[in-house]
């Protein structure tokens, strides 16, 4: 059994894995929705024109490389959570996984809406367009704060510094 002392160390340890598989995810659900899907934006369509034959085959290749890297990071999660739960005694919240694979997503949306689209200008959410740009980021906060209730409302613990 688990001691009380180490529990919140475990319960890090699941937050960083869960918001490690919750990062890749948002990351390949963006690029297959909005960049293969809806094709709204492109990882380069900020650099490469997503309107011509050659910049449309760039910028599928970047969204292709991208999202492969962003799976390696969801191996990565998946790999600290195998570890934790192979290794623990007790069996952990459903609701505070849930809420850390949500809180990654969240950051990842947040990092992508500022870096991907204000700081660097590599896309915005609608080619040609910052009129979405706001509500991208409205709705990744969002994100967190849900990922965020979620981690408070499981099970009563707290994940302490």
């Amino acid at each position: 059994m688990t001691s009380q002392r180490s529990q919140p160390r475990h319960r890090r340890t699941l937050l960083l894995s869960g918001a490690t598989v919750g990062f890749g995810l948002g990351a390949v659900l963006d690029v297959v929705i909005f960049h293969l899907v809806f094709q709204t934006h492109h990882l380069l369509s900020g650099i490469y024109d997503p309107y011509s034959i050659d910049g449309l085959r760039t910028n599928v290749m970047f969204d292709g490389l991208f999202t492969g890297a962003m799976l390696a990071v969801m191996l990565v999660g998946l790999g600290l959570l195998w570890r934790l739960v192979n290794g623990a005694d007790e069996l952990f919240s459903t609701r505070f996984l849930l809420g850390a694979v949500v809180v990654g997503m969240g950051t990842f949306n947040v990092i992508d809406g500022v870096v991907s689209h204000y700081v660097l200008d590599l896309h915005n959410v609608a080619h040609s367009t910052e009129a979405w740009n706001p509500h991208w980021l409205v709705v990744s906060g969002l994100l967190l704060v849900v990922g965020w209730l979620l981690l408070r409302s499981a099970d009563g613990y707290r994940v302490e510094p």
